[in-house]
């Protein structure tokens, strides 16, 4: 997937939530073609339900708001050394009190109780660098958004949660880091990407790369900080974002 990036993922085993589409897939696709075992979740009910490339990776359906589906995936694992924690996304009016919660649910809750049941396995983790656990953050993580009263914070609660795993499980031999995505082309942007053009006008006067994100860019950055290269990185968010962060 990277021109003249390679990685070795052989010994890794990994579990990427919402692995099927968008930034999750790219990661997923990334880890396989590295060479790891790759576990990935989604909401429908087998593989063949999606007409993305999924082929050699276990699919398990999970709804990640559902605690007793989280700890049932946790159970069935033999080994963990590496955990992205992809799913998420705006929800239906969350200006709503039920579509508050159920974005806090999917964005934040569900990091915290998935990384912590899956905690002892990556405690367990022999892989060079230490086991990881990944959080995907977003510009809202820094920025307000009036459509998203309950995404933004649930993001920027994500930054900090990896922090907080970062101190507290540091010494068992797991990193915690973010990767903060900027507008990168998914199923769910595209149609902005594409058709909004005075929305892109305004996001790409903010950055020094006038173009959309690729889920390639941010899979990349994310194998980076898992892979033994970033073994004294930890507690970190990357913004790969073409430059958002920093423009005026």
């Amino acid at each position: 997937m990277f021109s003249r990036v390679t990685y070795d993922f052989s010994q890794a085993n990994v579990l990427v939530t919402g692995g099927s589409n968008g930034i999750g897939l790219a990661c997923a696709q990334a880890y396989r073609d590295a060479g790891a075992k790759v576990i990935i979740t989604g909401r429908k009910a087998s593989a063949s339900d999606y007409d993305t490339d999924i082929a050699g990776m276990d699919y398990r359906q999970l709804d990640v708001a559902n605690r007793e589906q989280i700890n049932a995936l946790a159970e069935s694992l033999s080994a963990l050394d590496i955990l992205v924690n992809n799913a998420g996304g705006t929800q239906a009016d969350e200006w709503q009190q039920d579509g508050f919660e159920s974005s806090i649910m999917v964005n934040l809750n569900s990091v915290f109780h998935l990384s912590s049941a899956c905690k002892d396995l990556l405690a367990a983790s022999e892989f060079e660098g230490g086991a990881s656990v990944i959080g995907i953050a977003s510009m809202t993580s820094y920025f307000g958004l009036s459509m998203a009263p309950a995404y933004g914070p649930a993001k920027a609660g994500l930054v900090q949660l990896m922090k907080t795993f970062a101190m507290s499980w540091g010494e068992l031999g797991i990193r915690a880091n973010a990767v903060a995505a900027g507008l990168t082309r998914s199923n769910l942007t595209s149609y902005v990407i594409d058709h909004m053009d005075d929305m892109m006008k305004e996001t790409f006067a903010r950055q020094g790369i006038k173009r959309a994100g690729d889920p390639s860019d941010i899979a990349a950055a994310v194998l980076f900080l898992s892979s033994p290269a970033a073994s004294w990185v930890t507690g970190q968010t990357l913004p790969v974002d073409g430059g958002y962060t920093i423009g005026m």
